[in-house]
């Protein structure tokens, strides 16, 4: 993490104000960002996120469910938006009985399809990023691998 020398004093003064309240080295440019609870001085920054299961988790709560399924005890039901601490649904996966003729993506899964939007553009972004922030935490081989389907076009 860099932070720049300004000649605006005011951006300067917000700077430092900013380095002081993450108990960095107030003078300092450059600090180490690393993952964990505790720092190793002032001149490094420690972060600790959500692993990918925690936010795959609360992403799942708000996928639409069949009905049956919750009584079932299959399934919690859906979250709703603005309630229960979600503040506002990141991405919008359906579910029917048929399968979309207009989906992004799409799985079957029993005997129901759960599937987003090709127009619901927000829901298609946020699905590519999670599609990418796998296979950045991907250690192993491809065995086992979820296997999804994209419609191209066709």
């Amino acid at each position: 993490m860099v932070f720049r020398k300004r000649t605006d004093t005011e951006l300067e003064t917000m700077g430092r104000d900013v380095r002081q309240m993450l108990g960095l080295n107030e003078e300092g440019g450059e600090f180490k960002v690393v993952y964990g609870s505790t720092a190793d001085g002032n001149g490094e920054l420690a972060l600790q996120t959500r692993s990918i299961l925690e936010v795959i988790s609360d992403i799942s709560s708000t996928v639409e469910v069949p009905p049956g399924h919750v009584t079932e005890q299959r399934v919690g039901p859906t979250m709703e938006p603005e309630s229960e601490g979600i503040k506002g649904t990141m991405i919008r996966i359906l579910c029917s009985r048929e399968k979309s003729a207009d989906a992004f993506t799409s799985v079957s899964y029993r005997d129901r399809w759960f599937w987003i939007d090709d127009r619901d553009f927000r829901s298609k972004k946020f699905f590519s990023f999670l599609m990418f922030i796998m296979t950045l935490t991907e250690t192993g081989g491809k065995e086992g691998a979820p296997v999804v389907t994209i419609n191209a076009g066709g």
